[in-house]
């Protein structure tokens, strides 16, 4: 007969707080005591509590009946019977886990832990399938918050509301903070839900680490916590001094830290749109690039770098907390997958092209009757002031001042931002250098002259705004974590010498060589029955590569060698016809080469390469 048994775990971040087991082992053993069935009929709340060590899980390994994972919302299922030599007894039921849920990432891996919830004798109902039984419980929040905190795992959760009406207070951001020697820990943020409710995730290790870290002192105690509520554009709300956490309801903070914080006063609501920087050219980087760590920097579905100019755009504001704004943007590079970030840069002025980021708007009819009374100025960034063009201005710090203008019937006009920010001149964010090909032929690696293959560059970037003049309110608006750019160059790429030659353009984007072999010492022999298309194209971000021939009974395709990582090359050889079957006439054979490339707007056109010879 089986017997099923399934149900819920959760845990108590809170009283008023569950969250589920999400992903854990629940693991069901032959119950080992005396006591007898009847007494155990329902779960005790006072059964013990334990987490188990290696050598107490392993003694009750024999004892082991079943073990099942739980989803996402911490719901299992047992099927139990004959395998499992059961028959409706008590059991006892440990949980085992590898984490736990919103675990913030770090560089140290989490030791397993499994404990006891309980002994249990299920109350089974009979039905046409068998026995089933139906348990949900929730750890307590001592046992929940304790293993929260075995894993370095601590949270605060809390609730935002007006202090006279009680009513909560949606859509503001929570800072907390831990008390500290020299410099206060900033544990992180959050931002209430339309109940005033909030969650903030941190990490042991984000309190713990102090000037005495390096004596391996051993500190008792959590964090000393104190609150800053502010709208979501900055504006104070609620500041609480650091000495708050000094006070007994604050000091030495567990693991799970339950907190109501009141405001004087509703905020007011945010009129000015906020300003984000969303998108690379169309690209946004959250949802169309592989942005996140690890990852490739690279355009999803197309697996593209970014090259050249690239439009760097989102929502632009003119105001921020109701003053005038001004941003700027700051670059820093990374490794290869977005880890080993270096310093953050500011991307000065020089750095960026000439980018339009709105209009000017004025009424202003030349006479009665003018079929277009509104006239518009493009305002730029480090463009040319004219007669159609205003120039924003931008500090010797590189902030640049968002325009103000305000009032579409006066002569000042009214300022209208399109959401571009920056035109940014990727070239100028590193040194991409060269690859010297000099004696490289058609055929032949890149590689064969010494040179080595060039690889993308990484960064992050993200945009800084604030009150103009007020570094104190500065906040981000906006973070890629990972960018991949390439703008390589290369220099001396010289095309099938034989046969009408040429050199590319120094600092030519990438690398497309094509010749036949019997063409090389004499570009105007008759091939008979033998052609050996030889081609070399290369590029980090190479794409598609194909060599096709048109001519009388055309076109023909070839079969190319594989690709290795950042080029192609070898001996194209005819694919499904011969060189003996031609007629005798020109043909002109191409090679095509795919950058996958874009400035985020565009992408760069395939390279060509062609060769004509006469069947004789």
């Amino acid at each position: 007969m089986a017997y099923i048994f399934r149900g819920k775990l959760c845990g108590l971040i809170c009283p008023e707080y569950p969250e589920p087991l999400a992903n854990v082992i629940v693991r069901l053993y032959r119950s080992r005591n005396v006591q007898t069935v009847v007494a155990l009929t329902v779960t005790s709340p006072k059964e013990p509590f334990v987490i188990l060590t290696e050598e107490q899980i392993k003694e009750k390994s024999s004892a082991l009946i079943a073990e099942a994972n739980t989803d996402e919302e911490g719901n299992f299922t047992f099927e139990l019977g004959d395998n499992e030599r059961y028959n409706g007894e008590m059991f006892e039921v440990d949980v085992y886990c590898t984490t736990v849920p919103r675990l913030k990432p770090s560089s140290q891996t989490p030791t397993p832990m499994q404990f006891s919830i309980t002994t249990l004798q299920p109350r089974w109902r009979q039905t046409e399938k068998g026995f089933v039984s139906v348990w949900n419980y929730c750890l307590p929040h001592r046992f929940w918050c304790l293993v929260r905190g075995r894993f370095g795992a601590w949270t605060i959760y809390g609730r935002v509301t007006h202090c006279a009406t009680g009513a909560p207070i949606p859509n503001v951001r929570v800072r907390g903070f831990d008390v500290d020697w020299l410099q206060d820990d900033d544990l992180g943020s959050a931002i209430t839900d339309t109940n005033g409710k909030f969650r903030i995730d941190y990490l042991a290790s984000d309190f713990q680490q102090t000037i005495f870290s390096s004596f391996q002192l051993e500190w008792v105690g959590g964090p000393d916590l104190y609150f800053k509520v502010e709208t979501l554009s900055g504006t104070p709300l609620l500041t609480e001094l650091p000495s708050r956490g000094r006070d007994p309801d604050r000091e030495n903070a567990g693991p799970c830290f339950c907190v109501s914080l009141c405001l004087e006063e509703q905020p007011e609501p945010q009129t000015e749109p906020l300003p984000v920087f969303t998108k690379l050219g169309g690209y946004k980087y959250a949802s169309q690039i592989h942005s996140s760590v690890p990852g490739t920097g690279l355009t999803v579905g197309d697996n593209r770098a970014f090259y050249s100019t690239v439009r760097l755009n989102g929502i632009l504001s003119k105001k921020l907390n109701g003053q005038p704004m001004e941003y700027r943007f700051e670059v820093r590079t990374t490794d290869a997958t977005g880890g080993n970030p270096g310093p953050w840069m500011a991307i000065p002025t020089f750095q960026i092209a000439r980018t339009v980021i709105g209009d000017l708007e004025t009424y202003a009819p030349d006479f009665p009757g003018d079929p277009n009374p509104i006239k518009t100025k493009d305002y730029t960034i480090n463009g040319v002031a004219g007669p159609d063009e205003l120039v924003a201005f931008v500090t010797a710090d590189g902030w640049i001042q968002v325009p103000q203008e305000s009032d579409v019937f006066s002569p000042s006009g009214y300022f209208q931002p399109n959401g571009n920010m920056i035109n940014l001149i990727t070239p100028m964010l590193a040194v991409f250098g060269t690859k010297d090909m000099t004696g490289v032929l058609a055929g032949n690696s890149s590689t064969s002259n010494g040179a080595t293959l060039a690889a993308n560059h990484h960064f992050s970037l993200r945009m800084r705004v604030r009150q103009a003049g007020n570094p104190a309110t500065e906040i981000t608006a906006g973070f890629c974590p990972h960018v991949a750019i390439n703008n390589t160059g290369y220099d001396n790429v010289k095309h099938h010498p034989s046969w009408a030659g040429f050199t590319d353009p120094p600092k030519t984007i990438g690398v497309r060589l094509l010749d036949i072999q019997q063409l090389i010492t004499n570009g105007c022999v008759e091939i008979t029955n033998a052609l050996d298309v030889l081609f070399t194209a290369t590029h980090p971000d190479l794409g598609s590569v194909s060599v096709t021939m048109s001519g009388p009974g055309g076109p023909y395709n070839f079969t190319l060698p594989a690709a290795v990582p950042g080029e192609r090359f070898g001996t194209a050889t005819p694919s499904g016809w011969t060189v003996a079957s031609l007629q005798p006439c020109a043909y002109i054979v191409r090679l095509s080469v795919q950058l996958l490339l874009t400035t985020g707007d565009s992408i760069p056109d395939n390279l060509y390469d062609d060769i004509a010879f006469c069947k004789s």
